[in-house]
Formats: structure tokens, C-alpha cells, sequence
């Protein structure tokens, strides 16, 4: 009876994972969308240089499946993955996902944010109205998306129509 209940424990905590693995999964997916929807201005990048896509402390799940946006190419430019322990950190991100769990304000990545063409992303609630770029937001088993047109031609940044149409609201 005593390893049944360890073996129910188990498949719980693996389920409970994959899901949390899933979910992670989505969110890369729509960070990685973003990037192919995003202009970043020519004195933004170097000619060669990567597209670093940055991950912000409090997501664990995120943390653990960030590897894999690692390589892919997003307009002719390599992705490398960064994750990132404080907002001084993120100055050479071009698109900084900040966790709903971020241990402590949003404001500080912002402030670092506006001093580049960073597209910042978050499920943090009321991030565009903050100064975010986009919120992502739970929604019925989905994910739904608001954009900031206006914080993201603060950094130089074009966000491609078809994207700015996809959006459930543009500010």
C-alpha cells in the first residue's frame, strides 16, 4: 500500500510538471513569435550579432525550458538565451520576459528598458499599463495578448501589423 501511494505521489508530481513544462513551452513560443514580429533599429544590433532573448528571476518552469529557443533564428539572426538575476543585467537583451512571480517590482527592468530597444514581455498583471511592451494574460486554457504601441516607439521598435491585429488590445 505504501508504494502505491509513492508511486501515486510520483505521477502527480510528473504530471503537475509536464504541464508546468507545457505551459513554459507556450510562453517561449509566443516570445519567440514576438521576435519575428519586432524591427529593432540598425544601431541596435551589429551587423552578426545574435538576438539575446533574456529571462528575468521568479519563473522556474521558464528557467528550465529557455534552452530551447537557443539557435533558432529569428530574421537571419541566431537566438541565445540569458537568464538574468537583477535589472542591470539586461542592458544587451533585445527581448526581456519578465515572470508574473519576478521577485520585486517590475519598474527597475523598465527603467533599464527604455535606455535600449528591448521588447519587454510579462504575465505580470497590469504590465503595459506600467510601461510594458506586451502583457500576456491567462485566458480560457490560452494565452491573449495587449501591446503598448506606444512604449515600444519609445525604444525605436516596430511591431509588425499582423501582430499589432493579433493583439486582444493596442494602447
Amino acid at each position: 500500500m505504501a508504494l502505491l501511494k509513492v508511486l501515486l505521489l510520483v505521477l502527480v508530481l510528473l504530471a503537475g510538471n509536464d504541464a508546468w513544462a507545457s505551459d513554459a513551452r507556450i510562453r517561449l513560443g509566443f516570445l519567440l513569435n514576438f521576435a519575428r514580429f519586432t524591427e529593432w533599429p540598425a544601431t541596435a544590433l551589429a551587423v552578426n550579432a545574435p538576438l539575446q532573448i533574456c529571462l528575468a528571476p521568479g519563473d522556474a518552469g521558464m528557467a528550465q525550458e529557455l534552452s530551447m529557443l537557443t539557435n533558432q533564428q529569428v530574421q537571419g539572426r541566431t537566438v541565445l538565451t540569458r537568464l538574468i538575476s537583477a535589472s542591470a543585467e539586461a542592458g544587451n537583451c533585445q527581448l526581456l520576459y519578465l515572470p508574473a512571480e519576478l521577485p520585486g517590482p517590475v519598474e527597475p527592468y523598465l527603467r533599464t528598458a527604455e535606455r535600449s530597444a528591448m521588447l519587454t514581455v510579462s504575465d505580470h498583471p497590469d504590465f503595459v499599463e506600467s510601461g510594458g511592451i506586451i502583457g500576456l494574460t491567462p485566458s480560457g486554457g490560452r494565452y491573449r495578448f495587449d501591446i503598448n504601441l506606444q512604449a515600444a516607439k519609445r525604444v525605436n521598435l516596430r511591431l509588425d501589423v499582423q501582430l499589432l491585429k493579433l493583439a486582444r488590445s493596442v494602447k
